[in-house]
């Protein structure tokens, strides 16, 4: 991937609904290399899907919590386990294998703190593997950008 690849991105990630030829435009090029290296981008799976910024407030799901998550073991089974069940749960917009003294983060979207509870003691505290669960409300953004950083 070279600087044009990665201009076309930051177009695209700003607004995946543009034109070619809009994209082709602000970075220099025509519009037949453009599409040809945005078609190269997808199938070489960096361009994966095409979706859209939702005001996640207005749509009803005000509340954000980041969910900390302790294993009882990091074995292959235990973990295998537990990944599997997160990918099914679409209340869990994201979840990352990290360091520290927690083995996951968790990042969740409901509609208010009843709806996250009723979540917590239904869903989060059955999954099996689980030693601790911490939870951390978000309060206010500061910064939720989808663009690339350069």
């Amino acid at each position: 991937m070279d600087e044009i690849d990665k201009k076309i991105l930051h177009a695209l990630s700003r607004d995946a609904r543009r034109s070619v030829e809009s994209v082709a435009e602000e970075i220099g090029l025509s519009t037949t290399p453009t599409r040809r290296r945005i078609k190269n981008l997808e199938a070489g799976g960096i361009i994966r899907r095409y979706t859209v910024d939702v005001d996640m407030e207005q749509a009803g799901y005000g509340l954000t919590v980041y969910v900390f998550m302790k294993l009882q073991s990091r074995d292959q089974t235990t973990i295998a386990t537990f990944e599997n069940k997160i990918l099914h749960l679409p209340e869990v917009t994201a979840c990352a294998l990290v360091t520290g003294p927690h083995d996951y983060v968790l990042t969740m979207r409901f509609e208010d703190m009843e709806a996250y509870n009723r979540f917590l003691r239904s869903v989060l505290s059955e999954l099996p593997g689980v030693l601790g669960i911490e939870t951390s409300v978000v309060i206010g953004s500061v910064k939720n950008e989808v663009p690339l950083p350069y």
